[in-house]
């Protein structure tokens, strides 16, 4: 059973303001997206709430606690070492004791990125962040539109406007993005 009253204690310390209702949107929206595709319904909650756990670190403490933890550091992230907020959150929250649960920490863990091989859990939980209801940068209501009928499909459209963000700004690319995208294009039914 989850200790909800705790986990909302210990994210209140970490998050303030649009953050925090962000992760409560995102939780609401992994539960819908659970429901639709039978993911652990509460391992989603779970994850969607405390997915930014560390998202409020700077980037200076994100590096230093990945590397601390000897979490693997990847070109993208030395860049943007936000891209670690993930990783790191899981690792905190498992320390701390918060989630114990390996699939949640895993779903946590790669909801900024994506990875190959993708869970069920941790497609919920990467599509609930990008397409929360307070999303409304372009493309988020077509993926969120597309999320009603197709998980994969809405994940693949959804990376796809990521990488095509990241390439308009110039920005390195994780490469486990990449990797993740094509895992699900193989996939796909020809």
């Amino acid at each position: 059973m989850v200790d909800w009253e705790r986990l909302e204690a210990a994210l209140g310390q970490q998050l303030q303001g649009p953050r925090l209702e962000h992760v409560r949107r995102v939780r609401l929206t992994a539960r819908s997206l659970a429901e639709r595709y039978g993911a652990p319904v509460e391992a989603a909650e779970v994850a969607g709430l405390m997915h930014d756990y560390a998202r409020s670190l700077p980037g200076e403490t994100l590096l230093a606690e990945a590397r601390k933890r000897q979490l693997v550091i990847d070109p993208s992230e030395e860049q943007e070492p936000g891209l670690l907020h993930g990783p790191v959150a899981a690792a905190l929250l498992e320390e701390q004791g918060l989630v114990t649960d390996p699939a949640t920490l895993e779903a946590i863990r790669w909801h900024t990125t994506g990875r190959p091989g993708m869970g069920l859990l941790e497609k919920v939980v990467w599509l609930a962040d990008y397409i929360e209801p307070g999303r409304t940068f372009p493309g988020a209501a077509k993926v969120r539109a597309e999320a009603e009928k197709d998980l994969d499909g809405a994940l693949i459209m959804a990376m796809d406007n990521c990488l095509q963000f990241l390439i308009n700004k110039g920005y390195l690319i994780h490469l486990y993005t990449v990797k993740a995208r094509n895992w699900l294009l193989t996939r796909r039914p020809s």
